[in-house]
């Protein structure tokens, strides 16, 4: 029997005085979501670590942000939104404080002196001890964010190394052939990242090119040779977004109407301890509707022996969703009255009988386990451009595929430079709806605050228990409770 697709049209977020399906216009026309909070950060004490050049870069560029950016011109009118400032009259109704007594130079010499570490990892260790130095330095006078701009001649010394989270990734894809060359090889952002959680400041990490597009060319690393720089209002968006949830703003939340359960978004992934001897639970990073997640690791998981995906034991399952579940009570209360939960691999029966042990015990009787994966399947649209991002396809009882990665209405174009790739749901135990579960993998894929068009493939319950678990693997003790924003 022929199964019909389905069309999901672009959901709504809540900003400050209305919704609107973009972020950018969001901001734009309604500000940010706790516009009315005084909890909000309407002023952002920042720091900037760096090469002398690095930091009077960085501080010309954040200061010339404080005014419009126009938007790349393109026939395209909603696929390039023009930048509106960062200031206090700004939608934003935000500013940046940038004093030089809260800045701190790295000396250049101190930095190619790294070259006589010969081998990789030796060479990245003593770079983040480098540059650890100094933002511990920094903490301490309790700056909102601290900016660290990455300077040529780091990027030029790790070689083949790759940071994510910088500017103008949102879009990109790393060759799988410098993956493979990358494993075992430490990441310096990762790194720095994870011996930075107990300052109690959050990390923006910059790179030269935001500033200077000519700098690209000399961006030695592998990250910068796959990368696609955006456009200059697109950088600045991306930019100030992160950097006013990192300060503890909300820019937008998801959309809940009266009626709707409080509802609990986990993502479950796992990763290689260092050694890469075994797998270890990478994380359940437990986000409420507002978008702010909380970390809470778990324990040794083992490949399964049929399909060789990473599986957790009933008593595994349980324990981790059960300190999640704790985590969140901690943080709002109270329990959620729904949970939704998103794994990469799929759910066996052991994790089934935990996950389920924990949802009776805490009076949680409407649950979700899916089971959420890229997917190599395609769909072929008549005409030039890909399938539309909501073309929902149930497969069969268990198997759903959901584009969110596609042809974006609102844009008129399809706004990647790949062949757009699908996401495979498959439903494990569910007692909502299917296009229910759609639309929120849908949504959420609008809660990665490093990206502010609508081009994200994963929700973020997914990609950041991935991105959280590359760094933690690093983090000299257990971490628990961490918000999101200092894994970013």
């Amino acid at each position: 029997m022929k199964t019909p697709l389905n069309y999901i049209p672009e959901p709504m977020l809540q900003f400050g005085r209305d919704r609107h399906p973009d972020i950018r216009y969001g901001i734009m026309n309604f500000g940010p979501y706790d516009l009315t909070e005084k909890r909000r950060p309407s002023s952002i004490k920042v720091s900037i670590v760096g090469t002398a050049a690095g930091i009077a870069d960085a501080s010309r560029w954040i200061e010339r942000c404080r005014t419009s950016v126009p938007g790349e011109s393109s026939s395209k009118r909603n696929l390039f939104a023009p930048f509106p400032g960062f200031s206090s009259t700004s939608p934003f109704q935000s500013e940046c404080v940038l004093e030089g007594s809260l800045n701190s130079e790295v000396r250049t010499d101190h930095i190619t002196a790294l070259k006589s570490h010969k081998k990789f990892n030796d060479r990245v260790t003593a770079a983040v001890e480098l540059f650890l130095q100094h933002v511990t330095a920094i903490a301490k006078k309790k700056p909102s964010v601290i900016v660290l701009v990455m300077p040529l001649e780091l990027l030029a010394l790790l070689g083949e190394e790759a940071v994510p989270g910088a500017i103008g990734d949102g879009s990109s894809v790393v060759p799988s052939s410098s993956r493979q060359r990358r494993r075992g090889k430490f990441n310096f952002h990762d790194m720095l990242k994870a011996k930075a959680l107990n300052l109690g400041v959050p990390i923006q990490m910059v790179r030269p090119s935001t500033f200077d597009r000519s700098l690209q060319r000399k961006e030695k690393d592998d990250f910068a040779r796959s990368r696609n720089i955006q456009d200059d209002a697109t950088c600045a968006w991306n930019f100030f977004i992160a950097l006013y949830y990192k300060a503890g703003g909300y820019p937008w939340r998801l959309v809940r109407n009266e009626t709707d359960l409080k509802t609990c978004f986990i993502g479950i992934s796992f990763y290689e301890i260092l050694d890469q001897s075994r797998l270890n639970t990478s994380v359940a990073q437990v986000f409420d509707e507002r978008g702010h997640g909380l970390l809470v690791q778990g324990g040794v998981v083992q490949r399964d022996a049929v399909d060789r995906q990473p599986r957790m034991d009933e008593a595994g399952a349980y324990s981790l969703l059960k300190e999640a579940m704790e985590s969140y009570r901690s943080e709002h209360g109270s329990f959620p009255a729904r949970v939704v939960v998103h794994k990469s691999s799929t759910f066996n029966l052991a994790e089934t009988a935990g996950a389920t042990k924990v949802f009776q015990e805490k009076d949680i009787f409407r649950y979700d386990l899916l089971s959420v994966s890229d997917s190599w399947i395609r769909l072929v649209r008549n005409g030039y451009y890909p399938p539309l991002r909501g073309t929902l396809w149930p497969m069969d009882e268990r198997r759903s595929l959901l584009y969110t990665n596609g042809s974006v209405q609102l844009y008129e174009e399809y706004p990647g430079l790949w062949v757009p790739r699908s996401l495979l749901i498959y439903h494990g135990v569910c007692q909502s709806d299917r296009q229910q579960l759609a639309t929120e993998i849908l949504t959420l894929t609008k809660m990665n605050w490093n990206n502010s068009q609508i081009t994200a493939l994963e929700p973020i319950t997914v990609r950041a228990a991935r991105q959280v678990g590359r760094i933690v693997k690093y983090a000299d003790t257990k971490q628990k409770d961490v918000p999101y924003w200092f894994f970013m």
